[in-house]
């Protein structure tokens, strides 16, 4: 005997049906939670600070004040330059620091000691000056100027001239100088 097909339609939805059943629900599961904070600190960003190296004009001894109690520049020794910032990135300014006071010249804390190794020419020292050497505010040693910008390059306009110390006259001889120049980002 052969089962009829409405015998086998009926068996096979039955094991449809056996099969598809649902399982039984899961044990309910623990739940916990926790706090979670992180704390950290975004530093300003940098530039590139370009050294600054320069062979100032000469100057002759005639063209410094002729009393040894004046003080006074040597207009033939202006030089203008820039201190250049560049590839400034994450940076709104900066602090700049020239050098320390014990850069001073002797009795005179407006201008850079002359620190020539060999023969220094007596009574001199060196004076810098934003902008222009004519009417410039004068960076003492020790001086911070600070300075806002919002581009990748930031130039600080200075200008640099021999300098006549009180106290004597101004004769033949060499003149130089060298300091740090701390930069802080903002």
């Amino acid at each position: 005997m052969t089962p009829s097909r409405a015998a086998l339609a009926c068996t096979a939805l039955l094991a449809l049906a056996a099969t598809a059943a649902p399982a039984a629900p899961a044990a309910a599961q623990q739940r916990a939670t926790a706090n979670f904070a992180l704390t950290g600190q975004i530093e300003a960003g940098t530039c590139a600070i370009g050294a600054v190296n320069r062979t100032m004009p000469t100057a002759s001894a005639s063209d410094f004040p002729n009393a040894a109690a004046t003080v006074g520049g040597a207009v033939p020794s202006f030089d203008t330059f820039n201190l250049a910032l560049t590839g400034c990135s994450g940076v709104t300014g900066a602090t700049i620091t020239f050098g320390a006071t014990a850069d001073a010249a002797t009795g005179q804390t407006d201008a850079f000691k002359n620190k020539a190794a060999t023969n220094p020419a007596p009574y001199t020292g060196l004076l810098l000056k934003e902008t222009n050497c004519a009417t410039g505010a004068t960076v003492t040693p020790g001086k911070t100027l600070n300075r806002t910008f919002a581009t990748a390059t930031h130039n600080v306009p200075l200008c640099a001239q021999y300098y006549k110390l009180a106290g004597g006259l101004v004769t033949k001889g060499a003149i130089s100088t060298a300091f740090t120049l701390t930069v802080t980002f903002l």
